[in-house]
């Protein structure tokens, strides 16, 4: 079983690495993608562009690592969530949008789309209640 959850927090993780990654290698279209949400203008669209992208590389590494699964997996849920929210709030708009997820700036499938998000939803909530993370060896007492 431990070999599953391991498997899983891999996946999970390099996921988020490589979406992040891709962002960072454009992040004008990312900041475009942003703006298309028409949630947010400038200067928080641009600057989200360029921090977004660093949350999910380095909550992606930290899922990896046995010591930071719980953080790391909360921040990507927490991102989550609230990128399927306004995803959700874009649909309910009428809005024609861009994703960005991974970089690029195809047509949104809102169904599809948010589908994808509670199953990614699903599997984050999940590894971050199941994972017990180490706890250091207490100060011995005298």
């Amino acid at each position: 079983m431990k070999s599953f959850w391991f498997m899983l927090r891999l996946v999970f993780g390099a996921l988020f690495i490589f979406s992040g990654i891709m962002k960072l290698k454009d992040p004008i279209s990312f900041a475009d993608a942003v703006r298309n949400f028409r949630l947010i203008g400038d200067p928080i669209a641009p600057a989200m562009a360029l921090f977004v992208p660093w949350v999910e590389v380095i909550a992606g590494i930290a899922v990896m690592l046995d010591r930071f699964v719980k953080g790391g997996s909360f921040l990507l849920v927490t991102s989550l969530l609230v990128f399927t929210l306004a995803i959700a709030v874009s649909w309910a708009r009428g809005l024609d949008i861009s994703c960005g997820c991974f970089g690029q700036n195809e047509e949104l499938n809102y169904p599809v789309k948010i589908v994808q998000n509670i199953i990614l939803l699903a599997t984050g909530i999940a590894i971050w209640w199941k994972y017990e993370i180490g706890v250091l060896p207490k100060a011995q007492t005298r």
